[in-house]
């Protein structure tokens, strides 16, 4: 059987979130990855782990990818991705920059659908505000890094899909990712 996971690459309020909660939907082997969060905000979604634990895990080789963004860390655990597909999940993770995308790849071996969800920095800021972020202008910024990184850095890494998620609906986006992921088997 082969072992699958999905990649959400793009800039805050894209629709990460709402599209996976549609992917799992529609098939419940869809599963959101838990991130590992050091730092404060929000916390859906997230594991709350020390700065500590954090290094600890880092340095027993458990930690696959790590970022920082809005003052905290981010960070997936190899033992998390190894739960969910051994339970026959397919694990969704959410991803921000270029090169985590190609680093949580070359890490764990799965095979990866790489989708790149995008908006226009407008809806970015429109999406953050209507959420009641309390950071939007710093979700505005992340916005802007993401354009640069992939101006900069998009021709090294080959998505499956683009979806722009201002224009498509989340059920079919939803759709096509899972047609993506699991070809003659999504049926």
């Amino acid at each position: 059987m082969t072992r699958r996971g999905v990649i959400l690459y793009g800039p805050p309020a894209s629709g990460k979130d709402t599209i996976t909660a549609e992917l799992s939907r529609q098939d419940d082997r869809f599963v959101l990855l838990t991130k590992l969060k050091a730092g404060t905000g929000r916390s859906r979604g997230y594991r709350y782990v020390s700065a500590d634990e954090l290094d600890a895990l880092r340095d027993a080789g458990r930690v696959v990818l790590e970022t920082e963004r809005y003052g905290n860390r981010y960070a997936v655990d190899r033992h998390d991705i190894d739960a969910l597909t051994n339970a026959g999940c397919i694990p969704v993770v959410h991803v921000g920059d270029i090169a985590g995308l190609q680093d949580l790849g070359a890490a764990v071996p799965l095979t990866w659908t790489s989708v790149r969800l995008w908006v226009p920095r407008e809806t970015t800021a429109e999406r953050s505000a209507a959420r009641g972020d309390t950071d939007t202008p710093s979700r505005v910024r992340a916005w802007n890094e993401a354009d640069a990184d992939l101006r900069a850095n998009g021709e090294a890494v080959t998505f499956d899909l683009t979806i722009r998620t201002n224009e498509a609906d989340p059920a079919e986006a939803a759709k096509l990712i899972s047609q993506a992921c699991l070809g003659a088997d999504s049926s």
